[in-house]
């Protein structure tokens, strides 16, 4: 018994000395902090290019400086970040910039806003079949596929507050006449003139004339409405109660053709002139007037546009959006809202001057 007991005894220490001395495989070290940093890839630089219109007008022109502001904004935000701007007249110069970058710097996206949206849909399927994410702002290519987004102005919820607020103002009256300016043959009027026109009183409000198209000029809106004073009766004059256009610069040509009026017929049945805008000079110009005409505009500012430069950019790297646009039937919706001096409306001049909106609007200046 005591041999064996011996035995195993021995045969556990065997196994215990076996145990402890045996060595573990060596482990891979970690590599040196230097060594980590210089093997991970460099962040790989994101080329976004804005093509936009040129600054030919007050709006275009402060849009412009909002997009050169916060594309500056954007490479100063992100170091693997470049965003360049190209600003053209014409749709033809649109057409060639759009053939350059893909010819040759090849952006990983474009942010689009059209001269005119049919006049660039081949140019903009060139993008698309390049394999560049393609944006478009403002002035949409309807029925077109393969787009990253849209973004727009809600036009059409404009429009349609500015009928419902008709429907309110001229509430106690049988009927009113009218007189309509808009911009051009884009979406944007389509979008503002339909969504006004969907919730009029139906019966009650009688557009007088056919629309007149400025090319968003004040100087144009300016002489077609010099042309109707003159070519018109008083009566037909006195008749007007309203005047609908569809951009604040609009709104100051023909303020300067009716504060020039020296006619026969009495302005004073002329009660309200409704816009989209709230820009400064506007407001001013009815603080300003002798005339007993009031004014409501729709938010729509120049600097809407660096919502769509921020979602570009922010696609581009796989950021989530950070903007206030709401995505809608594919198309991201910039909000608005009323400012008037006639009473009804989410903002009065005073407010709206002293908000931080209206010093974003404004921050160009600085």
């Amino acid at each position: 018994m005591k041999k064996i007991l011996a035995l195993l005894l021995a045969l556990v220490m065997v196994l215990s000395l076996a145990a402890c001395g045996a060595k573990e495989e060596p482990k891979a070290e970690a590599p040196a902090a230097a060594e980590t940093e210089a093997a991970a890839p460099a962040a790989e630089t994101v080329k976004v290019a804005l093509v936009i219109v040129a600054g030919d007008h007050g709006f275009t022109g402060e849009s412009v400086k909002h997009a050169e502001l916060e594309a500056a904004a954007m490479n100063e935000k992100y170091d693997n970040v470049e965003v360049v701007v190209k600003s053209c007249g014409e749709a033809a110069d649109q057409i060639s910039e759009i053939e350059n970058l893909i010819a040759t710097d090849k952006p990983d996206a474009i942010m689009l806003w059209p001269t005119e949206g049919e006049a660039l849909r081949a140019a903009a399927q060139t993008v698309i079949d390049a394999g560049i994410d393609l944006v478009v702002y403002d002035r949409l290519i309807e029925d077109f596929e393969g787009l990253t987004g849209q973004m727009m102005g809600d036009n059409f919820a404009i429009g349609g507050g500015m009928g419902e607020y008709l429907n309110t103002y001229y509430a106690d009256y049988e009927a009113v006449d009218y007189l309509r300016f808009v911009g051009d043959a884009s979406t944007v009027t389509s979008q503002r003139s339909g969504g006004m026109d969907e919730v009029l009183t139906e019966g009650k409000f009688n557009q007088v004339a056919e629309t007149f198209v400025t090319n968003w000029s004040s100087e144009t809106a300016q002489n077609q409405m010099e042309d109707w004073l003159a070519a018109k009766t008083v009566e037909e004059i006195e008749a007007i109660d309203l005047i609908v256009t569809h951009d604040d610069e609009i709104v100051d040509g023909l303020m300067n053709a009716l504060e020039a009026y020296t006619g026969d017929a009495d302005l004073s049945n002329l009660k309200l002139i409704t816009s989209v805008g709230g820009r400064r000079e506007t407001l001013d110009k009815f603080d300003n007037t002798t005339l007993g005409v009031k004014f409501v505009t729709w938010f729509f500012a120049p600097s809407f546009i660096r919502e769509c430069v921020d979602f570009t950019v922010e696609h581009a790297l796989g950021v989530e959006f950070s903007g206030t646009a709401a995505e809608s039937d594919g198309i991201y919706l910039i909000p608005s809202f009323s400012i008037g001096n006639a009473g009804e409306t989410d903002m009065d001049f005073d407010a709206y001057r002293a908000s931080d909106i209206y010093a974003t609007r404004y921050s160009i200046d600085g």
